[in-house]
């Protein structure tokens, strides 16, 4: 168990024991190291794993140290550059005919961070543009919905109705 940090530990009103500490704090140099990683791969779980970190604690420090969640910030935007230029050259080789495609099975033996299953990026990148507003679901410029009172709704909806040939009375039942 080398490299395990050891504290002395009460046991429940027994003799004092000695246990390998669990925690592990997140220092500065691992911070940069992580945020390194994070930009080359855009991975949060296997950039935290690679500082020895568990995931939620890269989350935890992001939310709540606001100098670590710009670089957060910054790395992405960086990383996402970088999978867009992935993306962009595996297109241009899948343009070149190629007697057989390249995909998982073909990833070099080495743990080259530069590559990235193509299929993977793209849908990194679309993830990316649906956060940033860029995606379908993001809400059109233009000019504010304006806001109704009860009047109003009765009118638009008379309006409608007349369209269809239904007759409402003044009290909204039907004629």
């Amino acid at each position: 168990m080398a490299g395990k940090r050891k504290r002395i530990i009460p046991n429940k009103g027994r003799k004092l024991q000695v246990a390998l500490t669990r925690r592990k704090l997140f220092t500065d140099k691992m911070k940069a190291e992580f945020l390194e990683h994070f930009a080359a791969t855009c991975n949060a779980s296997l950039s935290a794993r690679r500082v020895g970190i568990d995931y939620r604690t890269a989350f935890r420090h992001r939310r709540e140290d606001p100098v670590f969640g710009a670089g957060w910030d910054e790395a992405l935007r960086l990383g996402y550059v970088r999978l867009e230029e992935i993306a962009l050259r595996e297109a241009e080789k899948a343009l070149k005919r190629r007697a057989r495609v390249k995909g998982p099975a073909d990833a070099p033996a080495t743990k080259d961070v530069a590559w990235m299953d193509p299929t993977v990026a793209l849908q990194l990148l679309r993830e990316h543009k649906r956060g940033t507003g860029g995606g379908a679901g993001a809400a059109k410029p233009g000019r504010a919905p304006i806001v109704a009172n009860n009047a109003e709704m009765f009118e638009a909806l008379v309006k409608r109705l007349k369209a269809f040939g239904i007759r409402i009375g003044r009290d909204g039942n039907k004629l």
